[in-house]
C-alpha cells in the first residue's frame, strides 16, 4: 500500500514539474478561528514550486483572546501558531486557482483562568496536523487574495477550524 501512494505521489509530482515555477507570494492573513470566537493575525509566504503546486508557512496570533469558558469561567488566551502547509491546485485558471492544502502545524497556547482565587494558568505546544480547502484570486499580475477553511487536530484544547483570508504581492523570482 506504501509502494502505491509513493508511486501516485511520484506521478502527480513529474506531471506538474512542466510548470512555471519560482513565484513568491508574501502577504498578511488573517482569520476567525471557531473554538475560541475570536481573531488571528499574521502572515502568508508562499513559494510556487510547480504550476498547481506551492509551499506555504504562515504565521499567525492573537496575544489577548477572552474567551467564556462552561468550565473554568472567563479566560485569557494567549495563542500563535507556525503553520508549513502544501497547497495542490486542482482547479487552476489564469485568474483563480483552488484545491485542497495538508500540513503540519506548531502552536503554543496560554490559558489564564480570569478572577481565579488560585491564579490558575497553564500553557502547552501541541504539534497539529492541518487539512483544509484553499482558493487564490488574482486582482493584478502581482496581487493576489487568498482564503480558505483549514482543520487543525492537535490536542483538546488546541484542536480547531479556521476561517481565513489574506492579501499580497506576488515576486515574480525567475
Amino acid at each position: 500500500m506504501k509502494k502505491i501512494f509513493l508511486l501516485l505521489f511520484v506521478v502527480i509530482l513529474s506531471a506538474s514539474s512542466y510548470g512555471q515555477a519560482g513565484d513568491l507570494f508574501v502577504g498578511a492573513k488573517g482569520g476567525y478561528v471557531t473554538s475560541y470566537k475570536d481573531l488571528l493575525y499574521g502572515f502568508d509566504v508562499a513559494y510556487h514550486l510547480a504550476d498547481p503546486l506551492e509551499i506555504s508557512f504562515t504565521g499567525l496570533m492573537n496575544p489577548d483572546m477572552k474567551v467564556d469558558d462552561e468550565i473554568d469561567g472567563k479566560s485569557k488566551i494567549s495563542l500563535y501558531s507556525a503553520n508549513l502547509d502544501m497547497r495542490y491546485y486542482l482547479l487552476l485558471q489564469r485568474t483563480w486557482g483552488m484545491g485542497p492544502a495538508l500540513g503540519g502545524q506548531y502552536m503554543y497556547l496560554n490559558k489564564k483562568v480570569l478572577n481565579s482565587p488560585t491564579n490558575e494558568e497553564y500553557s502547552s505546544q501541541p504539534l497539529g496536523f492541518n487539512i483544509g480547502w484553499h482558493m487564490r484570486f488574482n486582482l493584478t499580475e502581482n496581487v493576489k487574495v487568498n482564503g480558505g477553511w483549514r482543520y487543525t487536530t492537535a490536542n483538546k484544547d488546541a484542536s480547531h477550524h479556521l476561517i481565513y483570508i489574506g492579501l499580497g504581492y506576488t515576486f515574480n523570482l525567475f
